[in-house]
């Protein structure tokens, strides 16, 4: 089977199930069979080709005139190990061949939906559903760029600051939060000490809150640091800056 008409936005991967068809699978345990509905598929390649998939899934499941209709998500990753159904190995995307394989991590308990009278429970004799299902995908998938597999982006954000602390009383350090071009409020830490690294908290020298710092006026000098973060997200990198003050009485 093909995948039509996916699409690749800075790392991120997505694949509508609009204009898609799966094929039938026979001949499974007890000459059960397996009907799935396509469903739209979302995910992210760095640059190293790890690939993750998110899916959510519907498959008719028929083990003679039984018939059991399964629903539910699973997470796929070309850097896992299948362990359901024969511990089938992930791979990453090749640029070269275009190929790669994911496999599910995740196996919670599939939503189950009698189609014929108690099928569920007839087909759950087959089929142990508490254990949920295994998924393996392998193929060949072309990317723009001549395969060449993107490079997040750097993360970052306008930051403006005070140009000093003050010896004694309240610095308002940041006015507003900060907001990366990647739509993340950076997480603010204030740490201060009479030693370079200022990296301490002592009430005797100074109290903080996420954007404003009080200082005592106890400390001769006192060393100020502002750090912001922000996790990798996908199509961006992880976000860092870090800012020092010295501060004299």
């Amino acid at each position: 089977m093909s995948w039509k008409d996916g699409s690749l936005a800075g790392s991120s991967l997505g694949f509508p199930a609009s204009g898609q068809t799966w094929p039938s699978l026979t001949g499974l345990y007890l000459n059960a069979s397996s009907v799935a509905t396509p469903k739209n598929i979302t995910g992210t390649i760095d640059a190293n080709g790890k690939v993750d998939l998110t899916m959510d899934y519907e498959a008719l499941l028929t083990a003679g005139s039984s018939q059991c209709r399964l629903t539910g998500n699973v997470h796929l990753s070309s850097e896992g190990t299948e362990k359901l159904g024969g511990q089938a190995i992930g791979k990453n995307y090749d640029p070269a061949t275009g190929q790669f394989a994911v496999v599910s991590t995740t196996y919670g308990a599939p939503n189950a939906i009698d189609v014929t009278p108690a099928g569920c429970l007839a087909t759950n004799i087959a089929y142990d559903l508490s254990q949920g299902m295994g998924w393996y995908f392998t193929g060949t998938m072309q990317l723009p760029g001549g395969n060449v597999v993107p490079v997040p982006a750097e993360q970052t954000a306008t930051v403006k600051l005070p140009k000093k602390i003050k010896a004694k009383g309240k610095t308002v350090v940041l006015k507003k939060p900060v907001v990366t071009n990647a739509g993340q409020t950076a997480t603010a830490t204030l740490t201060w000490s009479t030693k370079k690294r200022a990296a301490g908290s002592k009430a005797k020298w100074a109290t903080a809150t996420k954007r404003s710092i009080t200082t005592t006026g106890k400390a001769k000098k006192l060393y100020v640091k502002l750090t912001l973060s922000a996790p990798a997200v996908p199509g961006y990198q992880a976000y860092s800056f870090t800012k020092k003050w010295t501060v004299k009485k």
